[in-house]
């Protein structure tokens, strides 16, 4: 995966300092277009394995219908903790769309235990039904630009 510097005046995240922002539960910023060409992001749980991004989505939902037809995206993952300096990662890549229900209930679990915390709350369990009717997103980055301040 190539890491470049996002910008002039920040110092880029090594690799393992990019791997260890991405691969906690934070939020993924996901860029596509709409159907009018006016861009759209939306907030989006994510699992990040093997240099690509997987997001569990609603298989007749307007992303999955926006991705099959235009399949370039953008994306951010950035956070600003309390008594440190802002870090993230952003940047372009390829999202497919892979309707495959048992890989949509297995993303969709990760994504509940890692943002949740248990997969055995109520709330946790209302969000594991949704992966029965859900499809995959997997987003493959072109290249991954870092900073942090």
């Amino acid at each position: 995966m190539r890491i470049v510097p996002a910008d002039r005046m920040a110092k880029p995240l090594g690799k393992k300092e990019a791997d260890k922002l991405l691969f906690e539960p934070n939020i993924l910023r996901l860029g596509l277009i709409d159907d009018d060409g006016s861009p759209i992001v939306h907030p989006v749980w994510y699992c990040y394995r093997d240099e690509k991004f997987y997001v569990a989505t609603d298989m007749a939902g307007r992303k999955a219908r926006l991705l099959k037809k235009n399949p370039e995206v953008y994306f951010l993952v950035d956070v600003n903790p309390q008594n440190s300096p802002p870090k993230g990662v952003r940047g372009k890549g390829i999202a497919r769309v892979i309707e495959d229900t048992a890989f949509a209930e297995e993303i969709t679990a990760i994504n509940v235990k890692n943002y949740l915390g248990s997969t055995r709350t109520k709330k946790a369990q209302e969000v594991l039904k949704l992966g029965k009717r859900s499809c995959v997103v997997e987003i493959t980055p072109s290249y991954l630009a870092t900073w942090k301040f």
